[in-house]
């Protein structure tokens, strides 16, 4: 089952060009709210798609959350994960209902902050000022900048 986005609405035409098999295809949603149903350029049929999982859907009355296309139980609902830690994210397994704690600096993936968090506030700790970073491709030199108060500038 292929994965689509979470943004298009049911019914539509994901054929991306004018003639095709799919104009003036309308495919009706179906009852499984972790799926998006779309016409098939290549054939021209409804099918479905799953959505990405951790979508929020209703698991018989209770919270539930899309995995692999399935509404099953948020094993994290009422679970409060909070290490007090402030240079952590927190945040609960839904398929599984443990906590996890990430280190919030290494995930922040920016050049001009240290892999380093301060305890007091939870910022993470900027190279310093006039450090060169990059933006996206490094493979050309206009892509490339300087570090200023922890934000790479152009």
């Amino acid at each position: 089952m292929p994965l689509v986005g979470c943004s298009e609405p049911a019914g539509t035409d994901r054929s991306g060009g004018v003639g095709s098999l799919c104009d003036g295809v309308v495919c009706p949603p179906d009852s499984n709210e972790c799926t998006l149903e779309y016409c098939y350029y290549e054939t021209g049929t409804c099918e479905s798609g799953r959505l990405a999982d951790g979508k929020e859907c209703d698991f018989d009355g209770l919270a539930g959350v899309c995995i692999q296309g399935v509404c099953e139980e948020d094993l994290c609902e009422g679970v409060v994960c909070n290490d007090g830690d402030l240079c952590t994210y927190d945040g609960c397994d839904y398929m599984d209902g443990t906590c996890h704690f990430n280190a919030k600096c290494p995930a922040d993936r920016n050049p001009c902050t240290e892999d380093e968090c301060n305890p007091a506030d939870g910022s993470c700790v900027p190279v310093p000022d006039g450090s060169w970073c990059c933006h996206v491709n490094c493979f050309w030199t206009e892509n490339y900048g300087s570090c200023e108060d922890g934000v790479c500038r152009y």
